[in-house]
């Protein structure tokens, strides 16, 4: 399965090629834009989901560039890169939308990283966005007396501000009778945000649901909501909790 589609933008060919290469090694697929207009044509023709924009470009400059690609709804994340970084352009491109900042040299480890992160952020944004136009079409089919019952135990639960905790083998529709819990509950109108327990390590796992504020570590240049302020008015739907460390799952359990 392909991870995502990435564009990476910047006039020096070098820093297009490696940034290529890590990326569709860690099986994304990738293509390259040389310039501010360049970029902005395949953003026309394609959908992206992340894009690694350099602010300094010939003709068209990123910042630009990024104001232009935000405007659609279901827009790329974009991630600036610059070799003369500042603070106040940091936060001009914050306030353009884009999702995060690195400076150059680039560390690999964190265009993986955040690549990752974005690009699993994007996805939940749209399906979140889709999900809110077509809650009709989220149903659990079968007539059997064991899919009735779930559907009953649904209808009981789903009213209530309980915590829920749904077992079954992989593959059986956990996440889906997840969802059916949160469209027929009094958060609806709020976000349904899964998280895989299971596939985030345990030195990001607490970043990833609590978030962090900027300056809370190198390149943290703006506050990053963690997955339970997403969640916060809508459901948090923690997958494979099990493999979860106990240290994080108790600080979960004494959330608000």
């Amino acid at each position: 399965m392909r991870r995502g589609r990435v564009l990476i933008v910047d006039d020096e060919d070098n820093i297009r090629k490696v940034l290529r290469e890590i990326l569709e090694d860690e099986g994304f697929e990738v293509e390259e834009a040389e310039s501010g207009e360049e970029a902005l044509t395949l953003n026309g023709r394609k959908m992206f989901d992340l894009v690694f924009l350099d602010i300094w470009l010939p003709g068209i400059d990123g910042l630009e560039v990024l104001k232009r690609m935000r405007e659609g709804e279901f827009s790329p994340y974009v991630v600036m890169i610059s070799g003369h970084g500042n603070i106040q352009t940091a936060v001009e491109a914050t306030k353009l939308g884009a999702y995060d900042f690195i400076e150059k040299p680039l560390s690999l480890e964190k265009i993986i990283l955040t690549a990752k992160n974005a690009v699993r952020e994007k996805r939940l944004q749209d399906e979140n966005r889709l999900l809110k136009t077509a809650e009709e079409n989220v149903v659990l089919i079968g007539e059997s007396p064991a899919l009735k019952s779930i559907r009953r135990l649904i209808d009981e639960v789903a009213p209530t501000e309980g915590t829920v905790f749904i077992t079954g083998e992989n593959g059986t529709g956990k996440e889906l009778v997840a969802r059916l819990i949160h469209l027929k509950s009094k958060r609806k109108g709020g976000s349904f945000v899964p998280i895989n327990c299971a596939a985030i390590p345990d030195e990001l796992i607490e970043s990833e649901l609590f978030g962090y504020v900027k300056g809370a570590f190198t390149n943290a240049f703006k506050n990053k909501q963690g997955k339970l302020q997403l969640a916060d008015g809508g459901t948090l739907f923690l997958d494979e909790i099990g493999d979860m460390s106990l240290k994080t799952q108790a600080k979960i359990a004494q959330s608000p």
